[in-house]
């Protein structure tokens, strides 16, 4: 089956009628976030969010015109979650927003974002962590492990946002390879906050590793689903389990990861909230 085939034909699936799957096991010391057959326990736009194949599923046979969420109605504000997913098609895009606030709009959120993408051209945008609607934008991009802070520009009341990088967790390469194709296939994804750290991974490889020492990062918040502004897609979730943290895991061996040294400039700063606005070196 040729690629727009194969993607045609998850489209089909995902806009038939819903057919209910019993979720997998709950691990010991989770919490299940979806019982595999309704919403409950979520809010959001309920046009673009539904439960198709035992899925959360969001997304639209018509143009997405802004992005949207599905908001978790607990909060959780240390935590590890465990995640299955899959796009419809190469253009999707997602993520799992923590630590953040519902703002007005569509159910829309503002703050922290672990980035759940397919493959796309941007492959430094893959897994990386991101403010959304913030002054931060990308914070840590795929492989990093890194420090973001904030500092004064210039001595007055504007701030610059730093990333200082002190190596690559893995090869961006090794990540990406890992990475089921779009269609059937689900991928599984961890997200582990708790204090100033937030780490990734995918398929069990280590994508980020970030130490948030900026003093206007939020320490606890709401969590979401995201369905970004979009021509017609759909993204799935499912056995979403989650595990309240008194402290940070022990998690040394348990993901791939491969150091390698990063590449120059380690330390770079943004004045702008716009989006993918270059860094820029900071000396030392």
């Amino acid at each position: 089956m040729g690629a727009t085939a194969a993607i045609g034909a998850v489209l089909i699936a995902l806009a038939g009628p819903a057919v209910a799957k019993a979720p997998a096991a709950v691990p010991d010391g989770f919490i299940s976030l979806f019982d595999g057959k309704t919403l409950s326990g979520w809010r959001g736009d309920m046009t673009l969010w539904s439960v198709r194949d035992g899925a959360i599923t969001g997304g639209s046979e018509q143009l997405i015109d802004k992005n949207t969420y599905l908001i978790l109605e607990r909060e959780f504000p240390n935590f590890e979650l465990r995640f299955k997913y899959r796009f419809a098609n190469d253009f999707g895009n997602s993520g799992i927003q923590f630590r953040s606030g519902q703002v007005p709009g569509n159910f829309a959120m503002a703050g922290m974002q672990a980035n759940v993408t397919p493959i796309t051209k941007d492959i430094d945008r893959f897994a990386m962590l991101y403010d959304e609607l913030g002054d931060r934008q990308e914070m840590v991009l795929l492989g990093q492990r890194a420090e973001v802070t904030r500092i004064q520009s210039g001595g007055g009341g504007t701030g610059r946002i730093v990333r200082s990088v002190t190596e690559m967790v893995n090869p961006r390469e090794a990540i990406l390879k890992a990475v089921k194709p779009t269609g059937e296939a689900w991928n599984e994804g961890v997200v582990i906050v708790h204090g100033n750290r937030v780490v990734q991974a995918v398929n069990g490889y280590l994508a980020i590793d970030a130490t948030i020492n900026d003093p206007l990062s939020p320490r606890d918040g709401l969590i979401g689903l995201q369905l970004h502004i979009s021509k017609p897609s759909y993204v799935q979730f499912k056995d979403i389990v989650i595990k309240p943290l008194d402290s940070f895991p022990d998690i040394s061996g348990r993901f791939i990861s491969n150091p390698v040294p990063a590449p120059e400039p380690r330390r770079t700063y943004k004045d702008s909230t716009r989006v993918k606005t270059p860094d820029t070196p900071l000396p030392e």
